[in-house]
């Protein structure tokens, strides 16, 4: 029996883009939310409109190309989660 095995990582992606959708950079960065599929003024062609928010909790927004992005599962996987290094979680002992 023959396998094969793709690496989808530098394919450009072919599924269109939905408001609501989880991206990234292809090329590595934050999960970013898109808020817009389309034409946007003075820009021709379509474009993502993405948010997200940085480390230091500030609101970002940015234009990309589709072909920049690639969709992200809409779960996290168990184990991608991490707590920042400003949460502090105690326990006092009392009730």
């Amino acid at each position: 029996m023959l396998t094969a095995t793709f690496d989808t990582s530098d394919t450009p992606q072919t599924a269109s883009f939905s408001v609501g959708d989880v991206v990234t950079l292809r090329s590595g960065g934050p999960r970013m939310t898109v808020t817009h599929v389309g034409p946007v003024a003075l820009v021709e062609g379509d474009w993502l409109v993405c948010q997200w928010f940085d480390d230091d909790g500030e609101l970002r927004q940015e234009l990309f190309e589709p072909d920049r992005v690639r969709l992200e599962p809409r779960s996290i996987p168990a184990g991608s989660v991490q707590l920042q290094k400003f949460a502090r979680f105690g326990y006092s002992g009392r009730a």
